[in-house]
């Protein structure tokens, strides 16, 4: 009898591992408005699966009131080292690992005080920029261990399905900042079967400010091309791969993942997650942490395995086992 096939989902959650778990809850509790889900002690085996085992660690499970999607999951090891920084001083142009993640807000003006007085600092000021057929003020803020956020208010069109936006919404969408264009959206198309929500390529930046904080005289020469995919087709979970023609940054995906620190992973819910492996070995795509079982709240026991896209960054995929 032929296996049902599997079925990948948007990611529902984004891991941070910190020195300091403080700042982050101050800015996603306070800032955001964000609720605690649990907390609690990181499972061995997962440490283990990362290459540190004996480390322990705590985490905390950060969500939107409203929401069951879109969650940060904050973990502080012990016993991990050797840890660096995620992309480590690194610039928009830089290429590697997950570059930032997406939340939507009402004020941008109003947030991009209230983060700068928690000590988040953009590359650039918030810029006001057509995304296609939307308009959008968005700001990149950096802020510890190297965790970059975009925060976007929508101008236009009226923005739909955000009702329960209090101060942050869910994250909705990741960037990925890659070398390849087509090996990248080959990797997610081909691979993992996402489809595109859209399209968006410009020769070059327009004389101006613009969201990366390159400078006049240089911009002009270096173009934009995003491509946004999703397991269904939605902006929800969704990753959004970027490429600068012109422009060649350095590569950072080295070091662009657990249990280092920063924004180490996003975890995507799987239905089949054995019918899964089969496949990637069948494709010659060896998993970066082979398919473990473990416990992880408020689930309960899943099964695990984790891939790299071809620009480091790291992917776990995350089925029930109960």
């Amino acid at each position: 009898m032929t296996r049902a096939p599997f079925e990948i989902f948007g990611f529902n959650e984004a891991v941070l591992i910190v020195r300091d778990e403080r700042p982050h809850l101050d800015c996603w509790l306070g800032q955001g408005a964000w609720e605690l889900r649990h907390e609690g002690a990181v499972d061995p085996r997962l440490l283990q699966a990362w290459g540190r085992p004996g480390a322990t660690g705590r985490e905390w499970l950060l969500a939107h009131p409203d929401c069951k999607t879109g969650l940060v999951r904050l973990m502080r090891l012990n016993g991990a080292a050797p840890q660096t920084d995620i992309r480590q001083d690194d610039q928009c142009l830089d290429t590697g690992g997950i570059f930032d993640l997406n939340v939507r807000v009402l004020d941008l003006a109003r947030q991009a005080e209230r983060m700068r007085a928690l000590h988040w600092h953009g590359g650039a000021p918030p810029i006001t920029w057509d995304f296609g057929a939307l308009k959008v003020r968005e700001w990149l803020v950096r802020g510890p261990d190297n965790v970059r956020l975009a925060l976007i208010e929508r101008v236009a069109p009226p923005l739909a399905g955000f009702d329960h936006i209090r101060e942050f919404s869910q994250v909705f969408n990741s960037s990925q900042i890659v070398r390849n264009m087509d090996k990248a959206v080959a990797f997610y198309r081909d691979v993992l079967g996402f489809q595109t929500v859209m399209q968006y390529e410009v020769p070059h930046f327009p004389p101006g400010p613009n969201l990366f904080g390159i400078p006049p005289g240089v911009s002009e020469h270096i173009g934009l091309h995003l491509v946004i995919l999703h397991p269904q087709g939605k902006n929800e979970g969704s990753i959004e791969l970027v490429t600068n023609p012109g422009a060649q940054g350095r590569d950072l995906s080295a070091d662009a993942g657990p249990p280092h620190y920063g924004m180490a992973a996003l975890r995507f819910p799987v239905r089949g997650i054995e019918v899964f492996a089969e496949h990637l070995a069948r494709l010659g795509h060896k998993p970066a942490m082979p398919l473990t079982r473990l416990e992880l709240a408020p689930l309960g026991p899943v099964r695990l395995l984790a891939l790299r896209s071809p620009d480091g960054a790291w992917l776990e995929f995350v089925e029930s086992a109960l």
